[in-house]
C-alpha cells in the first residue's frame, strides 16, 4: 500500500473549494439529503455532524431544519465558506472546525446524526475503516449514519495510480476508494441497515458517456439492550 501525502490532500481540496464552479455545483443540496433533513426531527435527533462538510450545503440544510450542526473539513477554505454562509443565513446553530475524518475528533456519544457525503472514499482503505470506527463511537445509541461510496462500476474506477486495493490516486492528493456492497457490509458490522441503494448517474464529458455510480447507505447505531 502506498502512502498518500496529507499535505497534497489539503492543497488539492483547498484548491477545489476556491474554484468558482465548485461553489455553483457543490452548494446544491442532494435530494437524498433534503429528504433526510425533512424527515429526521431535530426534537428526536438534535445534534448533527457534517463530516467533510465541503462548502457546507448539508450543514446549512440541517441547520435550517432546526438541528445543531458541527461542520468539519480538512480544508480551511471550505470551513471558512460554511462560516460565511451561516452568517449570511443568520444561522447560529452551526459550529465549525478543521480536522481529518481519520482522526478521533470528538468524545463518545456526541451526535445523533452523522453525514459523510462524497467524503470518506477520498482516502486509503485503512483511513476509511478508521473513520467508520470513529463514527460508531461518536454516535449516540439510536443515532443514524448516512454515507456514500463509489461502486466498482463508477467511471473513475481504475483511473490514475493504484495506491491500494480498489483505490486510485487521480492526481496528487485526490484519492478514490471504491467498494463492493459486501465489503461495505463488513465494515459497517455493528450498525443496523436502514436503507441501501446504488445510484447511477449518466453524463457526458467531451462527447464520451460516463457513469457516476455511488452507494447511498443509511445505518443506525443500535440502542443498548
Amino acid at each position: 500500500m502506498t502512502n498518500v501525502d496529507p499535505t497534497d490532500q489539503q492543497i488539492f481540496w483547498d484548491g477545489v473549494w476556491r474554484q468558482p464552479d465548485s461553489r455553483d455545483f457543490w452548494t446544491q443540496v442532494d435530494p437524498e439529503i433534503a429528504s433526510l433533513a425533512a424527515t429526521l426531527s431535530p426534537l428526536d435527533r438534535p445534534d448533527v455532524l457534517d463530516l467533510g462538510c465541503g462548502l457546507g450545503r448539508n450543514a446549512i440544510a440541517f441547520a435550517q431544519a432546526g438541528h445543531r450542526v458541527t461542520a468539519v473539513d480538512l480544508s480551511e477554505s471550505a470551513v471558512a465558506s460554511v462560516r460565511e454562509q451561516a452568517a449570511e443565513f443568520g444561522l447560529t446553530t452551526i459550529r465549525t472546525r478543521t480536522g481529518r475524518f481519520s482522526d478521533d475528533l470528538f468524545v463518545p456519544d456526541s451526535f445523533d446524526i452523522v453525514l459523510a457525503v462524497n467524503v470518506l472514499y477520498h482516502a486509503l482503505p485503512d483511513d476509511f475503516t478508521q473513520a467508520i470506527c470513529h463514527v460508531s463511537r461518536w454516535l449516540r445509541p439510536g443515532g443514524v449514519f448516512y454515507l456514500t461510496c463509489p461502486t466498482l462500476e463508477d467511471c473513475l474506477y481504475g483511473q490514475g495510480t493504484e495506491v491500494a486495493p480498489h483505490t486510485f490516486e487521480l492526481e496528487p492528493g485526490h484519492v478514490h476508494f471504491h467498494a463492493t456492497w459486501h465489503h461495505l457490509e463488513e465494515l459497517l458490522v455493528g450498525f443496523d441497515l436502514v436503507s441501501r441503494k446504488q445510484r447511477d448517474h449518466v453524463w457526458e464529458k467531451g462527447g464520451v458517456e460516463r457513469v457516476s455510480s455511488r452507494w447511498q447507505i443509511l445505518v443506525e447505531k443500535p440502542c443498548a439492550p
